[in-house]
This record gives structure tokens, sequence and C-alpha cells, in this order.
């Protein structure tokens, strides 16, 4: 790929991510219009049987029932209280806010990304010997991809495996590398991650990322401030804590209620924020994979890589609060698998590891975690909570294909039954209207 193609690469990914970005905001107005205006129209319009928890709850249900099944009603209602220009407004001003306070956050390029993320940077004179074997394998993975040796950056508190590359220009590119990444891979796992992350660097997905991160931020913070009240801090918990533990829990409790609203709040984007990330840098991937076997002439180090990490209880989950907002910079998912898998940010590892090996049987060989404090104690709980993660998602999946179908279709009809039973008046749900006497 020659620059010229490069440049229009960039260019039609830039307007693309231009276009995702202004659909979700509208998408955006369009769900808070729904969810704040039926919350909020209750107590605008008295109901003739006073408010109560029970009223408010029958109110709220009874507007999002109206919302769908006759929708210009609903926005009447909205524009007599001028609810809907206010929420869109303040929809608009919160999504600006979100974006400018993360553009100014990461002016410094990568080196302010991976301090957001927890990142230690790797001095060259360092000790360590696992620390100098990472900065040798970053050395010569620059040689390989003719570009400059970026900071080296490594996330002490992360356990699972996984890599991040980040930075506006080459001149401000930063490499992440999680504990985990460097502890339990060998030199040339190691190093076919790290050359994956090269090839992000050489095609210019790192500052088409910083943009997606910026603009998502927009979209996001608030789930982000509410996970950072919830836990107490912006960082990691260290190996062998838990924001379960009692002494933590017991900071958190008189945050946790708003902790839970600003997590709703900014839920209701999730889906879209994960569609514009999957769109734009999931076909990414398996482009920095095959390159990466280029810059390393060595298939089975990143292949390696990646079954380690599938055979990992932590695979290349992060712990900090961040972790959601940066999803699409990381080597492979930094979060759980989404139910849909086309919001996932990353191909699933059995897709990857076959273009490198067509004779993968899609089993995961059990790897240990890195040992903690209480290494016995821990491992127990991970693998319990691991299965019940597992088991809790299969049974979802089931009940999805056998009973949403189901579900949906007796929810219609008895909304429906609702509103035929429901005494004519102005409006057709007399909980939410100013008619009530």
């Amino acid at each position: 790929m020659d620059f010229l193609d490069r440049e229009n690469r960039a260019k039609q990914q830039t307007w693309l991510l231009v276009w995702l970005f202004g659909a979700a905001v509208l998408a955006a107005v369009v769900i808070n219009c729904l969810i704040l205006g039926a919350c909020i129209l209750p107590f605008l319009e008295p109901s003739r049987y006073g408010l109560s928890v029970f009223t408010f709850v029958i109110a709220v249900v009874g507007n999002v029932a109206g919302a769908f099944f006759e929708p210009f009603h609903f926005l009447r209602r909205l524009g007599e209280h001028h609810l809907g220009a206010w929420i869109t407004l303040g929809t608009l001003i919160s999504v600006t806010f979100g974006c400018v306070y993360k553009i100014r956050m990461l002016a410094r390029g990568g080196p302010a990304m991976a301090e957001l993320l927890g990142g230690r940077r790797i001095e060259s004179g360092t000790r360590d010997p696992d620390e100098r074997r990472l900065l040798d394998v970053v050395e010569e993975m620059a040689i390989a991809s003719s570009t400059a040796v970026p900071s080296v950056y490594l996330l002490d508190r992360e356990r699972g495996i996984n890599t991040f590359a980040a930075g506006h220009e080459l001149d401000n590119v930063a490499i992440g590398v999680t504990l985990g990444c460097m502890k339990l891979l060998t030199r040339d796992e190691l190093q076919g991650m790290i050359a994956h992350e090269f090839s992000h660097v050489l095609n210019g997905d790192t500052r088409l990322n910083m943009k997606i991160m910026a603009l998502a931020h927009g979209l996001f913070w608030p789930t982000i401030l509410g996970r950072v009240l919830l836990r107490g801090t912006t960082e990691a918990p260290e190996i062998g804590e838990s924001i379960f533990d009692d002494s933590e829990l017991q900071k958190s409790y008189p945050l946790i209620p708003v902790a839970v609203l600003f997590m709703t709040i900014g839920s209701a984007t999730l889906p879209l924020v994960r569609l514009i990330k999957s769109t734009i840098c999931r076909k990414r991937e398996c482009l920095a994979d095959a390159e990466a076997v280029q810059f390393t002439r060595n298939p089975s180090g990143i292949e390696g890589a990646l079954k380690k990490i599938g055979g990992l209880l932590k695979q290349g989950r992060l712990d900090t609060p961040f972790a959601e907002t940066a999803s699409h910079l990381y080597f492979v998912n930094s979060n759980f698998e989404p139910w849909f898998g086309f919001l996932s940010t990353h191909p699933p590892l059995t897709d990857r590891i076959l273009v490198l090996d067509p004779k993968f049987d899609g089993q995961f060989k059990h790897i240990l975690s890195l040992p903690s404090p209480d290494a016995a104690r821990e491992t127990e709980f991970d693998r319990i909570y691991e299965e019940n993660v597992r088991r809790a998602r299969a049974k979802g999946n089931e009940l999805m294909a056998d009973h949403v179908p189901l579900v949906v279709l007796y929810t219609s009809a008895l909304v429906r039954k609702v509103v035929t039973l429901m005494p004519p008046a102005t409006s057709t749900f007399p909980l939410g209207s100013n008619t009530a006497t």
C-alpha cells in the first residue's frame, strides 16, 4: 500500500466516522427524549390518582407504550412542555462537552492515552529482565517496519494478555503492554503481538483510533463516570484486590445511587458506540495480523499468542474503568464478548487463528494466571466466576432464541389490551395526561 492509497483510505474512513457519529448522536437524542420524556411527563401532568411510586411506574410504562403506538401524540406532549427542545439541547451539550474534554486530554498523543489506562513508562536503562526483553522486541519491530522507536508503557495492574498502540503522529506514538502479556508470553509470541501494533502505526490506524475515542467519549462518558464513582478511583485494582471487598464497598456506598444513575444514562448509547467501533475497526485487525507475520516472518508467534489468550481465564480483559472507551485500540477484546457478535470490535479468536492455522480445532489449552498474594483463592474465584459467566451467556442465548419472540408478541398484545381498556380522553394514557383532574 503506497502513500496515496493510505491517504485515500484515511479520508474514506474519516468521512465514514463522521457519518456514523452523526447518526449515533441523532439516535442518542431520540433515545434520551423517549427515556427522559417518559420519566419527566408524570411530574408535569399530574394524575387524578396522585403521584406515588406505583402511579409513577404505571405512567412511565404508559408513556413508553404511547411513544411506540402513538408517536405523534407523544411528540406533541413533549412539545407542549418544551421537553423535546430541552432534552435535545442537553444531549448535544453533553456530547460536545465529552468530545472536547477527551480531545484536550489526549492532545499529547499516545503517552497521554497510556497514562490514562494506568501505564508506567519503561525507561531505556531498566534492569528488569522482562522489561529489557520487551524494549528489545519493540526496537526490533521498529527496525522491521522502518518506523521510529515509540515510547513503551507497562500496565502493571492488568493480568490479562493485551497490547495497544496509540498516537496522533509517528513522533507521539506509544505502545502499551499489560503485565500478563509481558510475563506469560514467550519472546516469539510477544514479538508477534508487538508487530501487530506496529502494523496499526504504519497504516495510520492509531490516528483514526484516537479520533474514534474522542467522539465515542462524548456519547459514553456518563458510564465511565459512573464506574469511577462506583469504584472510588480511576485506577484498576491491585493484583489480589477486588472492588467487591468489604472495605472497598464501604467507601462507595454513598455514591452507588449516583453511579447507577450515570451508568444507566450512558448504557443507552453503548450499542451505538460499539457499532461505530466495530464498523470501522473490525476488518483492520485481520490486516494487522497478516502484516505482523510479514514483519516477523514467523506466523507461529502471533498464532501462539492468540492461543494463549484463549486459554487464559482472564483472556485480554482489563480492569481499568476506561477499558470500554479504548476497546478498539487493543490487540483483543478488553471486555466480555457482546451478546451480538456484530457489535464486537475484534473478530473472534478462533477465526483469527484459523487464518494462520487452518487445522486448529478450536480448543484452547488452559494456562495459569499470574500469581497474586492469595493465588489459590483467586484462581478458584476466577474459575467459578468464569464458569458462571459462561453458563449465564449460554442460558441467555437459549432464551433469546426460544422465548424472545413470544415475549415480544405477548407484551405487544398486553399493551394494546391496556390501551383499549383505558377510558377515552384527550390523551390515550390518563396517568400521564394533563387532562386528568
